[in-house]
């Protein structure tokens, strides 16, 4: 049986690499905000982040940066929602396995 690896991805908060499927991967869809998906499915050039909530203040310090990384253009507010989003469903998904493992 062939050992099957899951590809890496970059992380754009700490720059380290991990598995695909354990990183958040978001896209810039409609041109003006920025869309997250769990299932990698829709297209257009993506970004990944972990899910920490420190990788997650320290990608959006510079939204430039997120700019270049999607060759988009969008205001700071598009940067600042989104990243309350990140930070709401990351706070829950913490607190989901915190009460699993209680």
């Amino acid at each position: 049986m062939k050992n099957i690896k899951a590809p890496l991805r970059t992380c754009i908060g700490c720059r380290s690499k991990f598995p695909q499927n354990t990183l958040i991967r978001f896209v810039c869809r409609t041109g003006d905000a920025l869309e997250m998906q769990e299932l990698k499915k829709l297209p257009g050039r993506g970004a990944y982040v972990c899910r920490s909530k420190s990788c997650i203040e320290n990608a959006f310090k510079v939204p430039k940066r997120i700019n270049t990384l999607l060759r988009v253009q969008l205001s700071e507010s598009v940067f600042t929602e989104f990243k309350q989003a990140l930070l709401e469903k990351e706070i829950i998904a913490d607190e989901k396995k915190e009460t699993a493992s209680s």
